[in-house]
């Protein structure tokens, strides 16, 4: 199990990826912020791609969960004097909460969760995983991750980390 913020849930979508969530983590958990900001805005703009989400959440592997008094007081908290927006507070919340590793893309969030100690890992990260675990090839992995690099922006420190810690595994 697994929490995930926004942006990289929009990019599964966005690559036809987001049954890998399923096969990695088995469960995945989003805040209401991030359902709204996914499943909601996706409805309200008629996304064909919310389709993808609708079936995660009917399956029972994509949850979205309440949160709890002190995971609220820490959204609020984080979201007041960053640049974070509501969806990465209320999902580094969640995973600090309940001791879990979150799905997160964005700089800030990412920093925000290393100073927290909450474990975390990008949508790069989660597709190397992926590799590592069998669930894709080397050649799916390059192609995933030059499309990924065309929905947002990958550092190319990344990319070519990702495929050096791919490629070993190959060997």
């Amino acid at each position: 199990m697994i929490v995930a913020d926004a942006s990289p849930l929009i990019a599964l979508v966005k690559l036809r990826r987001l049954n890998i969530l399923e096969d990695l983590y088995g469960g995945v958990l989003i805040a209401p912020a991030v359902r709204a900001e996914t499943i909601d805005a996706g409805r309200a703009i008629r996304d064909p791609g919310v389709a993808q989400l609708d079936a995660a959440v009917e399956d029972r592997w994509l949850k979205e969960v309440l949160l709890t008094d002190d995971e609220r007081e820490l959204a609020l908290r984080l979201y007041g004097p960053s640049r974070l927006g509501r969806g990465e507070a209320e999902s580094i919340a969640v995973a600090d909460g309940r001791g879990m590793r979150l799905i997160v893309d964005d700089k800030e969030a990412r920093s925000v969760s290393v100073a927290m100690s909450v474990e975390h890992i990008g949508t790069a990260g989660v597709f190397l995983e992926a590799c590592m675990r069998r669930h894709l090839n080397l050649a799916e992995l390059e192609t995933v991750i030059r499309d990924l690099g065309q929905i947002l922006w990958l550092s190319p420190t990344v990319v070519a980390e990702v495929l050096r810690l791919a490629r070993e595994v190959e060997r």
